[in-house]
């Protein structure tokens, strides 16, 4: 175990956390130092948000899984892992909802303009924007994409999406409009951002993309951090070249205290929690659980994210 937040009660994993003939370790401390020696031993590395590296994999050569308890695994060198036969699990699928939830209260949120509560005269005069009609840009359609696709088209939004994989039969029942990411910037009154940090992904969202965007557009990422230039965003949202942005990650995150994002009004964030609730975080160590004992007794888990390490296997 490489990352201090398993030692919150909230994840509740004790040192039988895992089952019979497995032992949980929790190091002295979250410090190289203090993880590298244990590393010879290790049979699985547990992580929520803590880098896993190919140096760290190099130290172990008994390693046969690293597992963390969200989506997004880019925190876990998985080309090092696959070059070592280890396999790598996520929970894609467990936290989807809480996430596509959460993206929906930041646009309500900055939609409405909110942060008036404590200025009836301001918010009286103020007109609020409703969803209802409004075009939903959605980026990324793997669990939070459709899910974020089906509550819109509850909200009555017209969806229009930008993926890889442009295919209808994903969110079935629902009407969506497929395009590339560029002819979906200018159309978007709400752009969300819901897909994995890639190369292609790194910076998406910077002063080229922002200066396309509509000036009443509101931006929400619930992705990664580096998925939006901060500083490109916090020149746009003073110069008014969208109206708002909500964003449950940051670059870098946390994002310092003083820094100018924070003191915006129509800048809502929040500190990387959108899929954190009692029921997700449950269901994720459930599925956390599964995943690593399956790996350990040489079995495919249910959420592998490296599927090509099989082949290197057999070969």
């Amino acid at each position: 175990m490489v990352d201090p937040l398993f030692d919150s009660p909230q994840w509740n994993v004790g040192p039988d956390w895992i089952g019979a003939g497995h032992t949980l370790v929790r190091p002295a401390a979250y410090t190289p130092e203090a993880i590298l020696p244990l590393l010879p031993e290790a049979d699985g590395i547990l992580t929520v948000f803590r880098p896993v590296t190919a140096e760290m994999m190099g130290a172990a050569p008994r390693l046969r899984v690293v597992a963390k308890p969200g989506a997004g695994y880019d925190n876990i060198d998985a080309e090092a892992a696959t070059r070592r036969g280890v396999m790598v699990c996520n929970v894609e699928g467990v936290r989807g909802l809480s996430v596509a939830e959460h993206a929906f209260f930041m646009m309500l949120y900055l939609a409405r303009h909110a942060w008036m509560r404590e200025d009836q005269a301001a918010w009286e005069h103020t007109p609020a924007v409703q969803l209802s009609g409004k075009s939903l840009g959605i980026v990324g359609l793997g669990d939070i994409g459709r899910r974020v696709a089906r509550i819109g088209r509850g909200f009555g939004m017209k969806i229009l999406v930008a993926t890889r994989t442009p295919d209808p039969s994903y969110v079935p029942g629902v009407e969506m409009e497929f395009l590339s990411f560029e002819r979906l910037l200018p159309r978007a009154d709400f752009l969300v951002l819901c897909m994995p940090l890639l190369p292609e992904t790194r910076g998406l969202i910077r002063a080229e993309t922002l200066a396309r965007m509509k000036k009443e557009a509101i931006l929400v990422n619930v992705s990664r951090g580096p998925a939006v230039v901060t500083e490109d965003l916090l020149d746009a949202i003073r110069r008014g070249q969208i109206a708002a942005a909500g964003l449950d990650v940051t670059d870098p995150e946390p994002l310092p205290a003083d820094h100018p994002l924070r003191a915006l009004p129509n800048v809502l964030i929040t500190p990387h929690h959108a899929s954190r609730t009692p029921e997700t975080q449950e269901a994720a160590m459930e599925r956390t659980k599964e995943n690593v004992r399956m790996a350990l007794a040489g079995e495919r888990p249910i959420n592998l994210a490296n599927p090509e390490v099989l082949n290197r296997a057999r070969a």
